[in-house]
């Protein structure tokens, strides 16, 4: 249990006598007696307990049987051309323990809608013109797939929370504290600018030689258009779904662990001509701190701040190469 806060009074006075005469309004501002009364009209800062999922599995036989979904999705990750006979059989899966309200569900369903962005990938992807004259067009195929691809898998994890009957706290959709908002800010403004230039350095061992002109300033509309739908949709359903809901069954732990390895895996395709296993493992590590983040803060506003400033220099890499 941890202490969290709350800014809200309740509807009416409530005191103990029903009305909120002068000396307690005057004791409210003080402190005095907290809690015990609330005066109409105040915003107040309450606190409250937030349950935080254990650490540790609570039933190891849920934990073997959640093991299922995760297994299929590294199989998914992996080998490609299984992506589309996986989903069907962790829709499948989820169906069932849905019906008969397994505690599993919830492992089934998070592994869902990472299901269905890695089945995405099975259709050929737009390519820009090779002219360049995509880069800055807001319309750049490359923008748009995306954002298609973004519609559909964040369609399904939508379904999935109604079916559920979950929250949307549940995917660590909470707003954070004014500190946290601030190094969101912070951390897209650094983030963005920094991939730009280090980019193409990066990526070369993994990809080749890259290169893009970052002078095209046209270019940062369609690519932010590009970052924010990739960035927001990973981020909602690999530390959204994927740990937040399989942490219920599984722990925070095991659930943090796993989709980091699930989210290094699904970054190593067939157009990675360098160590598959050393980029999984760097993509990994930035999903396990992009997962602790989440848990500490219990947000995803950091993490998906600065995905989304990392994948824009993936669009400048698409659409504007030279």
């Amino acid at each position: 249990m941890v202490v969290g806060y709350r800014r809200s009074c309740p509807k009416g006075p409530q005191t103990e006598s029903g009305v909120a005469d002068a000396n307690q309004r005057r004791r409210l501002r003080t402190g005095g007696s907290f809690g015990r009364f609330c005066v109409p009209g105040k915003r107040l800062i309450r606190p409250v307990r937030v349950r935080r999922p254990s650490t540790l599995p609570v039933d190891w036989r849920d934990f073997g049987r959640s093991l299922v979904p995760f297994g299929l999705l590294v199989t998914s990750a992996a080998f490609p051309p299984l992506r589309i006979p996986v989903l069907v059989a962790l829709a499948a899966g989820t169906c069932v323990a849905i019906a008969r309200g397994a505690p599993v569900r919830w492992a089934w369903a998070a592994a869902v809608p990472v299901a269905v962005s890695l089945a995405w990938y099975v259709w050929a992807a737009p390519v820009s013109a090779p002219d360049g004259s995509d880069c800055a067009n807001p319309w750049s195929p490359v923008a748009i797939w995306r954002v298609l691809q973004a519609i559909v898998v964040l369609a399904t994890l939508v379904g999935l929370t109604h079916t559920l009957r979950t929250t949307k706290s549940s995917l660590l959709l909470r707003w954070p504290t004014r500190p946290i908002v601030r190094w969101s800010i912070v951390g897209f403004l650094v983030s963005g600018p920094v991939a730009l230039v280090l980019g193409p350095i990066v990526a070369q061992p993994f990809f080749g030689p890259v290169s893009y002109d970052v002078t095209i300033l046209g270019a940062l509309v369609p690519a932010l258009i590009f970052a924010i739908a990739n960035g927001t949709m990973e981020e909602l359903i690999f530390r959204g779904a994927l740990l937040g809901w399989s942490s219920k069954v599984v722990g925070a732990g095991p659930a943090l662990v796993g989709q980091a390895v699930v989210f290094g895996l699904a970054h190593s395709g067939s157009d990675v001509l360098g160590n598959h296993l050393l980029l999984s493992l760097a993509v990994g590590a930035g999903g396990l701190i992009a997962g602790v983040v989440a848990i500490r803060t219990r947000s995803l506003m950091l993490p998906i701040a600065v995905h989304v400033g990392l994948d824009i220099p993936i669009y400048y890499a698409f659409a504007c190469a030279t």
